[in-house]
């Protein structure tokens, strides 16, 4: 079964090994793990740590440094843009990987600077290193847009103007605008200020459980109704307060399937375990019983034909819901170029 993961955080993993003279981490490292849990398609994210905070942009610069000889090294990870060209063909051995902003903390510093790029010349330097999926904020409030889990909050702030503007060129450069970690008045901000579809990429149901995190059934009807995506998450404290495991996870997608449609669900596990040893700034550590990293993917698949998902539900949700929307994207891209 091919998997499409729609959010991970493995380059921040690359990076601290990278730091301290490891080589060809995805390869050594990632790959193996991937392999095994049938993964085929990834979106991997840049996001600057908590430790981080006060220089975002010089930690994004050395993720990218760092991620980029990676890559580069790599016998099995294909970096795909969303360029209006076709999906580069892939072999058994290799993986596609789509790359992604998580949180615009640098940007903020980049575009704030006396001599700082201007929005414009910001999104060129993207494109140029196939950077085409963007989550506005991170556990944050930044020039752009207000998230969840803010420090320091100012109420129901939402997306701004400078966010609107963002907003616009990533619609007009045909980015991935990703929905996830964005706070309730964010989340409406987005939807009223964009036409295309759009993606929750790590997500669950806040009638499972009440976490601000998770989607309430109106966002999940909102994003099916464009046309866009719902990636589960897998991090424990999104799945259950209390006991959060592999049925539980289901639940989620069962109540999220219902709410949202099957065409419009998909996974974004958001596997954290490699992650463990580095510091991040934060304590990340609620993994999922029987969930815990991405080896344990056939594992749920297998749960869920025992819950009653059939073969073709398991493939939608797996990658061909993913696959489509990325299609529609490219499709788009081309109608527009």
């Amino acid at each position: 079964m091919e998997i499409f993961d729609l959010h991970s955080d493995l380059f921040t993993d690359i990076a601290f090994r990278r730091a301290r003279g490891e080589t060809n981490v995805f390869d050594r490292i990632h790959y193996p793990a991937l392999k095994k849990g049938g993964v085929t398609s990834i979106i991997c994210v840049f996001w600057t740590e908590p430790v981080f905070k006060d220089r975002p942009l010089e930690r994004f610069n050395e993720l990218l440094s760092y991620v980029t000889a990676d890559l580069a090294e790599s016998q099995h990870a294909v970096v795909q843009p969303l360029n209006g060209k076709e999906l580069e063909k892939t072999s058994d051995d290799t993986i596609r990987v789509y790359l992604g902003l998580e949180g615009l903390s640098f940007l903020e510093q980049w575009t704030a600077q006396p001599d700082g790029e201007s929005l414009d010349t910001a999104f060129d330097f993207l494109k140029e290193k196939d950077i085409q999926h963007v989550i506005m904020a991170w556990n944050e409030q930044n020039a752009f847009a207000s998230g969840t889990g803010a420090s320091t909050y100012e109420n129901a702030r939402g997306v701004t103007a400078l966010g609107n503007d963002l907003l616009k060129k990533s619609e007009e450069s045909g980015f991935i605008t990703d929905l996830s970690h964005l706070d309730e008045t964010s989340f409406w901000d987005v939807v009223k200020q964009t036409s295309r579809p759009v993606i929750a990429s790590h997500s669950n149901a806040r009638a499972i459980c009440d976490h601000e995190r998770n989607l309430t059934d109106e966002q999940l009807r909102a994003i099916s109704e464009r046309g866009g995506l719902i990636g589960l998450n897998s991090y424990g404290e999104f799945v259950d307060e209390h006991e959060p495991n592999v049925d539980r996870f289901i639940d989620h997608l069962e109540h999220i399937v219902s709410v949202a449609g099957i065409e419009h669900v998909g996974f974004g596990f958001d596997f954290l375990d490699y992650l463990s040893d580095h510091p991040l700034g934060g304590g990340m550590d609620i993994l999922t019983q029987g969930l815990e990293d991405v080896t344990k993917i056939p594992a749920l698949l297998e749960r869920m034909r025992e819950r009653g998902f059939s073969q073709m539900d398991i493939e939608l949700i797996s990658h061909k819901n993913a696959v489509r929307f990325i299609m529609n994207l490219i499709n788009e891209r081309r109608r527009t170029s």
